[in-house]
């Protein structure tokens, strides 16, 4: 009578299963649940945590390697490689053509785009019944011949693709040949794909591994599922006391005969402990695929909880033949969590509000590009995990596996992207329509994105594009692709959310995501405060209401090696991109990003609607459309360098904010040989008290309130002829945090003020032939009142250079091609300057006219103010009248003695037009 009983429950059981995997497509004959001591009813076998494929890494073989673009594929099949380069994997041949190192004058040139071949011979490791050959990444388009026998094409520069090699790999010697094209996209080429532009470069070559796998029987689970594992999980109703996990397993049997198997699912803890397991009999016909189906609920399941604890299982299903033997199994780490995006609370993980403040990131390396290994990558990640980032989007298409490990084990909530940036034909023209290639190709790249990466516990969303509206990707091309993209990511991931990234001018995409997020420039591309940009971003909210919002990409350009002594009031001067036909450096101080970076951000804490925001970029990277900053062919928009070696200023802004180390940097620490007698000095710090020291002689100490936006700022501090030691300590509770910095200010310097009016970058050297008479370096634009900075135009660079007498080349004429002018005429602006009481100063003012074209356009007087006597030294200056044409210099001198105060006030007003001024020297007698 048991034996009956048990036989029915059994019964009852199966069928209820063979309902959920029939929905599927499967064929189930017999299950078992697991009793959570890694056994189940069905055999009562363990689950393995070794691997059952064999995989032989051929990164390290002897590749031989050429860069022709004219050798065809009948002659590349010829050669035995003599004479190619030997190189080893990863590799590519753009490494070190498209960015340079730090320089003063950088040089920004063109990569290398066109054909690499690459040839292997090997030996067969493989013993197993399938072989295939795996490649990670192969740029853009690679097509693989083995032993003269085409395998294949892949088109998609950054997702896994395998070929069957089964029946083509013989024993002993093989011979692998890989044509790989970076070629521009042209219209109808073989590379006008996904993506077709973008700020970034596109390296060729086999840049990620190639390995050969082998599975021991004919049956496997899915290696020709777009490059998936063809084993998907899913959780859900995840609680601190229960969980959901739907197992989706694609299998194969690529044998000859009808096979029954066992398909055994479970999941372990770290210590290797199954925690629950489900095992059931399948059938799979000869020579087709199957998917089943199986649920594993989790009882008080320790939570992947980000930061805090980034807790990982593993997923462990296996595939066993009928006597028990492991016929192949997937392993992979798996995190339980719960994510969700609300429009007005922002993002919650694991029901609690977690706010996703965080970084973008490219996939390249200096001197390296794309051929990064694990090093490089795990550099990367120490730094983000050093800033405090608590996420990552991973831009503009689809990174490593590796890179996704490494976000699931630190805890980093991932934005993961497609490839679909900019443009969505080729040539760029409003009037060409998408093609239906393009399209198909893209949904491709999608599908081995989901694919790929699904199981990874740090991925919160699938972004299906950035910026797609911009130049010749109108609205009417973009919109429907996107439609159908983000109809393909939910049909291929119910459980995550959708998401874009769009430009200023793209409300035309909003709605069509479940979430969205924007990339806003202020200060930097737009020419308005952050504070302008909440009221943008307030009235999305209304006209999206149901739409969660973040911002996708924000931040400034700095260089480590241009600085300056007032990197405020520089909205629309700092270049953001180079329009000169890259003849001129573009001048990018490190502090006018910093005091970009702290504006966005304040304004980001006070909408706490924003569900995530990441700054633009966390390291610089390479791309050949630009040309600004010390580094040609790089966007400098990272807070690290692009070789990881050097943090910039902002990066400690964030570290102050985001980090739970107590914090205290003094920025603008590479401005070592000071060229004004006082530093406007400003530390981060998210310490409880920070003081400030010069030279051993306290300046202030200053509260926590007092540094806002976890900001000192301790003003002009006079330095001392020499070095000087500058001193910041904070202190947190029974915690102390000291930096410390060396500048050195020269006896010239400390006596005298040269200083560049208009200008953000110090340092700039005057012409030994201008009006000026003299060579001095000089301060960044400094102690004004009023007035804004603006700049000569590029065409009129050329005639300074002439008229200026320059004969440097590397001064380029900076000290005249920017100015301080009045923001209204009449309105006036001044120079507050801190001078020795009863010294004679001899004030030498520099002025070129750019806009005025005639006699009498604009007149302006200078008044000088010292111990409380003011008098006009310069009355109706007119510029023009002076140097007898625009684009000249001229120079006025008067000298002044400075009252008991110390103190002098220098004042433009303007009588015609506006007042403005180029440079000033004041010069100790």
């Amino acid at each position: 009578m048991r034996n009956i009983e048990s036989t029915i429950r059994q019964r009852r059981h199966s069928f209820k299963q063979l309902a959920l995997v029939a929905a599927v497509g499967g064929t189930l004959l017999l299950t078992g649940c697991g009793d959570g001591n890694g056994s189940d009813t069905n055999g009562g076998l363990q689950l393995g945590l070794s691997e059952a494929r064999s995989v032989a890494l051929l990164d390290k073989k002897a590749w031989a390697f050429v860069q022709d673009d004219t050798l065809t594929d009948d002659a590349a099949l010829a050669q035995n490689g003599t004479g190619w380069l030997n190189v080893t994997l990863p590799h590519t041949w753009n490494a070190r053509d498209a960015a340079s190192v730090a320089q003063t004058t950088p040089t920004s040139t063109s990569y290398k785009r066109g054909l690499g071949w690459y040839r292997l011979e090997f030996d067969n490791p493989a013993n197993g019944a399938s072989q295939w050959l795996q490649f990670d990444g192969a740029s853009i388009v690679a097509d693989v011949w083995l032993n003269g026998t085409k395998l294949g094409e892949h088109k998609g520069a950054f997702t896994r693709f395998r070929f069957d090699v089964t029946s083509q790999l013989k024993p002993g010697k093989n011979v692998l040949l890989v044509k790989a094209d970076n070629s521009a996209p042209t219209a109808g080429g073989a590379t006008a794909i996904l993506p077709l532009s973008g700020d970034f470069n596109m390296s060729g070559g086999l840049y990620r591994s190639v390995s050969l796998v082998s599975t021991p029987a004919n049956a496997y689970f899915a290696l020709d599922d777009f490059g998936g594992s063809g084993v998907y999980a899913t959780s859900s109703g995840v609680t601190a006391n229960s969980a959901s996990i739907a197992i989706k397993s694609k299998l194969v049997n690529s044998g000859k005969a009808d096979a029954t198997f066992v398909l055994r699912a479970g999941l372990t803890d770290a210590t290797g402990k199954v925690v629950k397991s489900v095992s059931s009999n399948v059938a799979i016909k000869a020579g087709q695929h199957s998917e089943f189906s199986q649920a594993l609920a989790i009882e008080n399941p320790h939570l992947w909880n980000g930061l805090t604890d980034p807790y990982l299982y593993k997923v462990v299903v296996q595939l066993e033949d009928l006597t028990g033997a492991v016929v192949d199994r997937v392993i992979q780490d798996y995190g339980v969590r719960d994510f969700k995006f609300d429009p007005v609370n922002g993002f919650f993980l694991n029901g609690k509000s977690y706010p996703l403040r965080g970084v973008n990131m490219h996939q390249d390396y200096q001197d390296m590009a794309w051929g990064i290994t694990k090093t490089q990558t795990d550099k990367s990640f120490e730094l983000i995990k050093e800033i405090g980032a608590n996420t990552v989007r991973l831009a503009h298409y689809p990174h490593a596996s590796y890179t996704l490990e490494q976000a699931d084990k630190m805890g980093l909530v991932v934005w993961a992207e497609n490839a679909f940036v900019n443009q969505t034909v080729v040539p760029c023209n409003a009037s060409s329509t998408t093609s239906a290639e393009f399209v198909e190709n893209g949904k491709t790249q999608l599908r081995e994105l989901i694919r790929q990466q699904f199981n990874h516990a740090s991925i919160a969303t699938w972004s299906v594009g950035n910026e797609t509206t911009q130049g010749c990707g109108l609205p009417a091309n973009a919109v429907p692709v996107l439609t159908e993209f983000n109809k393909l990511a939910k049909e291929e991931d119910p459980s995550r959310v959708t998401t874009l990234a769009a430009n200023k001018d793209e409300a035309s995409v909003g709605g069509i995501t479940d979430v969205w997020a924007r990339n806003e420039y202020p200060m930097w591309y737009q020419n308005y405060l952050p504070a302008a940009l909440g009221v943008i971003l307030d009235g999305f909210r209304t006209t999206f209401a149901k739409q969660p919002i973040g911002i996708s990409e924000y931040g400034a350009g700095a260089a480590v090696t241009h600085q300056s002594d007032n990197a405020t009031d520089g909205i629309g001067f700092v270049p953001v991109f180079d329009f000169t036909g890259k003849t001129r450096t573009m001048y990018q101080p490190e502090s006018y990003a910093s005091s970009v970076h702290e504006l966005d951000y304040a304004m980001i804490e006070s909408k706490p609607y924003l569900w995530g925001t990441y700054v633009w970029n966390m390291f610089d990277f390479g791309s050949d459309i630009r040309h600004e900053g010390d580094i040609g062919g790089t966007n400098t928009k990272g807070l690290v360098s692009f070789d990881r070696n050097t943090k910039k200023d902002a990066f400690y802004f964030y570290k102050a904010h985001w980090s739970t180390d107590v914090v205290t940097y003094i920025t603008s620490r590479r401005y070592v040989n000071r060229n004004l007698p006082t530093a406007n000095v400003k530390v981060y710090s998210n310490a409880d008290s920070t003081s400030l020291s010069v030279n051993g002689v306290n300046v202030k100490t200053m509260a926590a309130a007092e540094c806002g936006n976890k900001t000192c700022n301790f003003g002009e501090v006079r330095l001392a002829e020499g070095s000087n030691a500058v001193v910041a300590t904070g202190t947190r509770g029974g915690t102390t945090a000291t930096d410390s910095v060396a500048w050195t200010l020269d006896a010239d310097h400390a006596k005298n003020i040269y200083l560049a009016a208009g200008q953000m970058t110090t340092g700039f050297v005057s012409e030994a032939g201008s009006p000026l008479g003299v060579v001095k370096t000089f301060g960044s634009d400094n102690y004004f009142t009023g007035g804004v900075r603006k700049k000569i135009s590029n065409a009129q660079f050329t005639a300074v250079i002439g008229n200026t007498g320059t004969t440097t080349v590397p001064a380029e004429g900076r000290v005249w091609d920017a100015f301080r002018e009045e923001a209204n005429a009449g309105a006036g602006f001044s120079y507050n300057l801190s001078l020795v009481p009863g010294k004679t100063y001899l004030v030498t003012l520099g002025f070129l006219e750019s806009t005025a074209n005639a006699v009498g356009a604009r007149v302006f007087d200078v008044q000088a103010t010292t111990g409380g006597a003011t008098s006009t030294p310069l009355a109706n200056v007119d510029v023009y009248a002076q140097a007898g044409a625009m684009a000249t210099a001229v120079a006025r001198q008067f000298p002044v003695t400075i009252g008991s105060d110390g103190k002098l006030n220098l004042s433009f007003t303007g009588r015609t037009g506006k007042a403005m001024l180029s440079n000033m020297m004041l010069v100790q007698q």
